[in-house]
């Protein structure tokens, strides 16, 4: 029994920095969205139904409800957290593979310049 729940501890320790290493991604992108009021922000259906059952008076059906559309939102929210990282990682990849190819090499190598003093030489034998 204590080496399961060590197991289960540790795998709760890999989802939680999984989780922290997503949360700087959380709405990264939001400043390209274009400023929305609240008048224009048509409500889906899981809200509708949200102010059916807060009108009729069944709390406890609501609250189910909102728990839903919350588990909804931070779904999106970690897709498109994700879709961010991997993006950045695969930009790295990239900029790491161009720099391994901008490294400069010398325009001659210990054959080239060897052949060229025996060359230059030639002329003084």
């Amino acid at each position: 029994m204590n080496s399961s729940e060590e197991i289960t501890e540790s795998q709760e320790s890999v989802k939680e920095r999984h989780f922290e290493e997503l949360t700087q991604y959380f709405g990264i992108n939001d400043r390209f969205k274009p400023l929305e009021s609240k008048e224009t922000t048509q409500k889906s259906g899981l809200e509708i139904s949200i102010d059916k059952c807060v009108a009729e008076g069944n709390i406890a059906q609501a609250e189910e409800l909102s728990d839903r559309l919350a588990t909804r939102e931070l779904g999106v929210k970690i897709a498109k957290a994700v879709a961010c990282r991997n993006f950045v990682k695969a930009k790295q990849d990239v900029e790491v593979t161009q720099e391994a190819r901008k490294k400069k090499k010398l325009a001659w190598g210990f054959e080239a310049k060897k052949r060229w003093e025996t060359k230059s030489n030639m002329g003084y034998m």
